[in-house]
């Protein structure tokens, strides 16, 4: 079954930003589309977060996965922890390196960091298609050059777009076509 699941970042929830719109579009088609409420998204912990995943994610060679800032390192925790590959994943602002104005979300990334040397892999082999990385030159909260990193540790597709911010609600972004076409492209290319 054609699968996608997005997971939100920090202090967002499954219906904020774009997610609801990815939801509804996807609705329309063969693909079903889970957006996930993370636990406490205004405190959030990374153990808490990664077992939540395994919870409700159900890894298969046709599932895509979309997470936005928080949500892409925590979906990569998942990732790596279950070491089965998958179709893909979009990134949507992600970082995986501490950001200094968000010491807090340190936590994830040193999971991260433990789970990447544990388990061995290539972040690239936990997907079947090369995934995409998506940021804003002028997004002020997760600066573009930690998703440049990001992209460059999965050997991703990149998109960098002028303008976006950090693709926030409160920003204008209600809907993401972006996204929604780069998930339609997977599917439909396989």
């Amino acid at each position: 079954m054609k699968q996608v699941y997005v997971v939100h970042g920090y202090t967002a929830s499954a219906n904020a930003h774009w997610f609801p719109y990815l939801a509804q579009q996807l609705q329309q088609t063969d693909i079903a589309c889970y957006c996930l409420n993370m636990p406490d998204s205004m405190q959030p912990n990374p153990t808490e977060w990664l077992d939540y995943l395994k919870q409700h994610l159900q890894l298969t060679e046709q599932t895509l996965v979309v997470g936005h800032s928080l949500g892409c390192i925590a979906t990569l925790n998942l990732l790596l922890s279950r070491q089965q590959p998958i179709l893909s994943g979009i990134f949507v602002s992600g970082f995986n390196q501490t950001i200094p104005h968000l010491a807090e979300l340190t936590p994830f990334i040193d999971i991260y960091q433990e789970l990447l040397v544990k388990s061995g892999l290539s972040i690239k082999q936990l997907f079947n298609r090369t995934p995409c990385a998506i940021a804003a030159y002028d997004d002020h909260i997760v600066p573009h050059q930690y998703t440049d990193t990001l992209a460059t540790s999965l050997q991703a597709n990149y998109i960098r777009l002028q303008q976006g911010g950090h693709f926030l609600d409160r920003e204008g972004w209600k809907e993401f076509p972006l996204v929604l076409q780069q998930i339609q492209t997977y599917f439909n290319n396989e």
